[in-house]
């Protein structure tokens, strides 16, 4: 088949850091492609114009194109497109007449959620049923839905049901990204990285007193890559107190935005990805995309155990489930990290369990497949 997929962000391969969105279309299109589909990735225009600050357009990898939304649907009926997948409700108004291009809505992560997270927003009550009224529009659009990750599937019927949409095709399709190989570097300290934009829930909390004993001690080394959205309205925000300090102790190291990459080769050079956060609603939900890379990297995943990545960690070792308040659990696993290397490897192993035997591409995609083939 013929398929397309709207990127909601910049992808691997146009030279910028690459977020969730982004991340989430590149996972579908290689594994459709290695499934033997004819995939092209379409990046949004006026996105890119935003974000890239190039004097020459943008990298443009192969099988990717940038198009302004209101010419989505032209470029479709054009191309013979069997199949257009669009992330979450974004772009839904302005795709116009599709043709016979068939619609398939990703549920990829619970956007209403997230937006009721926002309490500060003066303009709240209308942006979510701005929100509300575009997902249901798009819903009912769709011929069909996957949704990214198992736990979310009742809240996904539910809406579909809202927007008359229950009874179409629908398959849960996990991310898809490329496994890279562990390489632990050759140090005796251990070696942590925290990751990810600061978001209200994921304040420096408990972890940051489980680990600074350790930073104290020489035990460990930590590798820090977090800020606000690296777009350019983003850039110059000010991070919390809490990671300034960190930042200024002797064993932290602070590294600037990556491309994606070198980003994954930095996690695989670690021992131990940190990604800790208080419980919401939306996090309950979140298939947590920071951790998800960390895996797709061998890397083991210090954890909450209530979102969609938790099970995962439990059933294959891959890491550590913690309470997002219990200091005492994470610094014994931190220990038990950096003093035993065999336990290490076991939960290294694990990662790389998770990264082949879920998160690989091909795997991935084959629900996705199923629904393509139902809307043949």
């Amino acid at each position: 088949m013929k398929v397309a997929v709207l990127a909601n962000d910049v992808v691997p391969g146009m030279g910028l850091p690459v977020a969730a969105p982004g991340l989430r279309a590149w996972g579908m299109a290689l594994g459709l492609r290695a499934l033997g589909h004819q995939t092209t990735i379409i990046v949004d225009q006026w996105l890119t114009q935003r974000v890239w600050t190039g004097a020459v357009p943008p990298p443009v990898p192969a099988g990717t194109i940038i198009l302004n939304p209101g010419r989505i649907a032209p470029w479709c009926r054009s191309h013979g497109i069997d199949a257009l997948v669009i992330c979450n409700s974004n772009h839904v108004d302005h795709l116009g007449d599709l043709g016979s291009t068939r619609l398939v809505y990703d549920f990829f992560a619970p956007k209403m959620l997230e937006l009721a997270e926002n309490l500060d927003r003066a303009d709240l009550v209308d942006a979510t049923n701005r929100l509300e009224a575009r997902k249901l529009r798009g819903l009912a659009r769709a011929d069909g839905v996957v949704v990214n990750g198992a736990k979310k599937l009742d809240y996904v019927r539910e809406w579909a049901e809202r927007a008359g949409a229950a009874g179409r095709p629908l398959e849960v399709v996990n991310p898809g990204l490329p496994p890279v190989a562990p390489d632990p570097a050759p140090t005796e300290r251990l070696q942590v990285i925290v990751t990810g934009y600061i978001q209200p829930w994921s304040r420096p909390g408990a972890w940051v007193d489980a680990l600074l004993p350790l930073l104290d001690e020489g035990l460990a080394d930590l590798h820090l890559i977090v800020g606000n959205h690296w777009a350019p309205q983003a850039r110059d925000a000010v991070l919390s107190d809490e990671i300034e300090r960190l930042a200024r102790h002797p064993g932290v190291v602070q590294h600037g935005l990556l491309r994606f990459e070198d980003f994954r080769t930095l996690l695989s050079r670690c021992h131990v990805s940190i990604d800790v956060f208080a419980r919401n609603p939306e996090r309950e939900l979140a298939m947590v995309t920071r951790s998800v890379v960390a895996l797709s990297a061998g890397l083991p995943v210090m954890h909450v155990p209530f979102t969609e990545v938790s099970p995962w960690i439990e059933e294959h070792g891959a890491g550590w489930l913690v309470e997002q308040d219990d200091a005492a659990s994470m610094e014994a696993a931190l220990r038990e990290a950096a003093t035993d290397r065999d336990s290490l490897r076991a939960r290294r192993d694990g990662a790389v369990a998770v990264a082949e035997g879920i998160l690989e591409p091909r795997r991935a995609a084959e629900p996705l497949v199923e629904v393509l083939e139902q809307l043949r």
